[in-house]
């Protein structure tokens, strides 16, 4: 029993190296259910751990390590993807934009390692949520109704476009350390963070209707926002 939390962690790299495959080989469905599945092991290896008392330095590496490949190395090979299938930017300097995401992400749970206080929230985006925003963004992309218009542009509008995604990777690596405050999913009994996280859930399961596979990026877009006015309603409340 004590060693299903590690088994736990060790699946989730495992599902990381398997969806850089099905980013090769363009399956949406491949790559949604490699991430899905190591976001569960990911959720359910630090709860087994603390419930059977085996919660150690070993497995927060072991975690971190995972996180890296999953929510870190998938996201830069998505990237690539991204630039060059979709963009006009070719091999290798796709991967070696990309790489910008992994980096940036290896730093960020290095860094969470030696954190020693537990917040409610997170500070920066957290490489789970960002690898849910890179994924949806190819998701949408690869739709033929997007990749059909796109490849019809002419050079100058894809060149433009390019520019374009390359602005987006560039917030990708600055806000996974930033300073930005992101609400997260754990209840602390306060009904305006209740409030807050239902109303994320809204914001989701109505731009899935509009916008499909964007909504997950749209959403990790949406929830610094929400965070931000949490904070303001709550500071107005605490200073009445």
């Amino acid at each position: 029993m004590k060693h299903i939390p590690n088994l736990l962690t060790l699946l989730n790299a495992g599902c990381g190296v398997v969806a850089i495959y099905f980013i090769f080989i363009q399956s949406n469905m491949g790559v949604a259910a490699c991430l899905i599945l190591a976001s569960i092991a990911d959720l359910l290896d630090g709860m087994l751990a603390r419930k059977l008392g085996v919660d150690g330095s070993l497995g927060t590496q072991l975690d971190s390590l995972a996180d890296a490949i999953s929510f870190g190395v998938v996201p830069a090979f998505l990237w690539s993807s991204i630039l060059t299938d979709y963009g006009t930017i070719e091999q290798p300097w796709g991967v070696v934009l990309g790489a910008g995401i992994a980096v940036s992400s290896i730093y960020r749970l290095a860094k969470f390692n030696l954190i020693s206080d537990e917040k409610v929230d997170f500070t920066g985006v957290p490489t789970p949520a960002n690898a849910l925003f890179v994924f949806g963004l190819w998701m949408w992309l690869g739709d033929w109704e997007q990749w059909n218009w796109i490849i019809q542009r002419s050079i100058d509008e894809r060149a433009a476009l390019t520019l374009f995604f390359i602005s987006i990777l560039a917030l990708n690596i600055y806000w996974i350390n930033s300073s930005i405050h992101f609400l997260s999913f754990k209840d602390n009994g306060e009904k305006l963070r209740r409030k807050a996280q239902l109303i994320v859930v809204l914001i989701f399961i109505v731009l899935v209707i509009f916008v499909k596979a964007l909504a997950l990026t749209l959403t990790v877009l949406a929830i610094p926002v929400v965070s931000k006015l949490v904070q303001i309603v709550s500071t107005r409340k605490n200073s009445l």
